[in-house]
């Protein structure tokens, strides 16, 4: 392959090599054949890795205040913000995007200039897979092809469709074969499925717990008949399901988690890794990055920002500013920010937004399911974009890396005492709508679909007097917009779902924390109504069902 550069992906942790090839006018994918992992098989993720390096909405100078300004002007002002602060004015952040090192650096760069506020901002559910249950194995991709007895917790189908393939092709290997899905609405994984647990959304850890139960009778502090109660979960499907997974035969359990899907998710990791401990099986958690969790928890800062004791924040990372603007407008009483992007704001910020590298333009050391990952760079820096290494020098000459420790590893008492602490806090909600979140195929910056339809069951759209291509009006206590129908019966009545790659539909889940100091964006309670809008002809290209 002429001019071709291997590469392994960057959209989420399957590991699949492709090449990059540059053609003196634009980079495009190539499949490689002999790819470990994928065998020459690309997801539409992967597929179009490629338009991240020269997508149009690159950031190439700096901006302050969505203004252009450059690099000199920058530092000088951001040094002088810096030199004014007291350590304990200023807090750290860091999200996707960055590779080992750079992690160390933002660590050391804390410690440097004295403050102990250093956040991890990727406050993705799946983040929450760095809580580890004590003595789980993580799954060997060859464990997953040889499978005969299979739990997927959440759509890890559309989590990272790549490694659906192994598991569909050991669901039908063997006529003993077992799958098990456990949900809040049906997916393409279920259809798969020879147990469907469905689920009340976000209850999913509860229903885990009864299984647990059910699997080890001498673990003690499980209700399993609340645990199955709160979760809405069929209980005999419980029992079948842990039939399978008590079986004795070679499995694994497989777990995703989305924005907008999940209420508990360190639960959510926990109760998974409980299950497949009892059940004699390894464990993966499915998603599309995972980054240490850091020394100060999203909320504490979240309460230190609301509370006016931070004055200036830095937030590395490589997609958006400061991650979730929408999501926690509170950061906008901050006086000085400095962040860093690979792409132009979807609206001005205030503060300085520094054009940084991706993934693929330079070397990466990172960690896919199935162990490391090294990374060469495919194309060239960006023009104008900085290293965040050279970022961090400017302001702390000198600074070496600085480790971030991972959470201990929890006991099976501790995870019992953890769900139960978080049933006795839980009660059914009782609003006629909720919505929840749907991570399709991909969608950032509109390389994909615009994720203006919501899924809605036909019982509801009758109800409604609504059919496909007719809008309503969604709103939650943080945000509406309109959007187009889409009527299947692949979700429950009075459940709404909506894709959460779009940054304006995040914006619908408001950030909750938990009681156990826990940051969650969950199922939403929303209002609905038939919109005046009129109906329209549907794209071209629609998402399946």
């Amino acid at each position: 392959m002429i001019g071709a550069r291997r590469t392994t992906c960057t959209f989420c942790l399957n590991g699949c090599e492709s090449a990059v090839v540059f053609d003196g006018y634009q980079y495009r994918m190539e499949y490689v054949e002999d790819g470990k992992v994928n065998l020459g098989r690309l997801c539409p993720r992967g597929n179009s890795a490629n338009l991240i390096i020269d997508h149009p909405s690159r950031l190439s100078y700096p901006l302050l205040d969505g203004r252009e300004t450059n690099w000199s002007s920058a530092l000088e002002q951001a040094k002088g913000w810096l030199a004014s602060m007291v350590p304990e004015q200023v807090a750290v952040a860091y999200s996707r995007g960055l590779t080992d090192r750079e992690l160390g650096l933002v660590a050391g760069f804390a410690k440097a200039i004295g403050t102990k506020n250093l956040v991890c901002g990727h406050i993705e559910p799946e983040n929450s897979f760095n809580y580890k249950a004590e003595g789980v194995k993580p799954a060997t991709l060859d464990q997953i092809r040889g499978a005969k007895a299979m739990l997927l917790v959440g759509d890890v189908f559309m989590t990272s469709p790549v490694a659906a393939g192994p598991m569909i092709d050991a669901r039908y290997a063997d006529a003993d074969s077992r799958l098990v899905v456990i949900d809040s609405i049906r997916t393409r994984q279920s259809g798969f499925a020879h147990v469907f647990i469905q689920v009340q959304p976000g209850t999913e850890p509860f229903a885990l717990m009864a299984l647990a139960g059910m699997l080890d009778r001498k673990l003690k502090g499980i209700d399993v008949d609340r645990m199955a109660r709160l979760a809405g979960a069929d209980k005999a499907k419980l029992e079948a399901a842990a039939k399978v997974m008590g079986s004795g035969a070679a499995g694994f359990v497989g777990s995703a988690m989305h924005l907008g899907r999940v209420r508990y998710p360190v639960l959510h990791s926990l109760a998974s890794q409980l299950v497949a401990q009892k059940a004699g099986m390894s464990f993966v958690g499915f998603g599309e990055g995972r980054v240490p969790i850091g020394p100060t928890s999203f909320p504490r800062l979240c309460q230190a920002v609301e509370a006016g004791s931070i004055r200036m924040l830095f937030w590395f990372g490589g997609l958006y500013p400061y991650s979730y603007p929408e999501l926690v407008p509170e950061f906008g009483r901050i006086e000085h920010r400095v962040a860093t992007s690979i792409f132009l704001p979807g609206s001005a910020l205030p503060g300085y937004v520094l054009p940084v590298p991706s993934e693929l333009e330079k070397e990466t050391v990172g960690h896919s399911y199935w162990g490391q990952v090294d990374r060469s760079p495919v194309a060239t820096v960006y023009s104008g974009a900085r290293d965040v290494s050279w970022i961090i020098e400017q302001f702390a000459p000198g600074v070496g890396p600085a480790a971030l420790d991972e959470p201990a590893a929890s006991e099976p008492n501790d995870i019992v005492s953890r769900a139960a602490e978080t049933a006795a806090g839980y009660s059914t909600p009782e609003a006629e709508w909720t919505l929840v979140g749907e991570k399709r195929a991909v969608g950032i910056k509109g390389i994909y679909d615009a994720e203006d339809w919501v899924n809605m069951s036909p019982a509801d759209a009758a109800r409604l007097e609504l059919c496909d291509e007719s809008y309503v009006r969604v709103d939650s206590d943080a945000s509406g917009d309109e959007f187009r129908v889409h009527v299947t019966d692949l979700v429950p009545a009075g459940v709404l779902a909506i894709g959460v790659n779009r940054h304006s539909n995040r914006a619908m889940f408001p950030l909750k924390t938990g009681r156990l100091e826990e940051t969650a964006i969950p199922p939403t309670p929303v209002n609905v109504a038939k919109s005046a809008r009129l109906a329209k002809p549907a794209p071209e290209a629609k998402a399946e069902a």
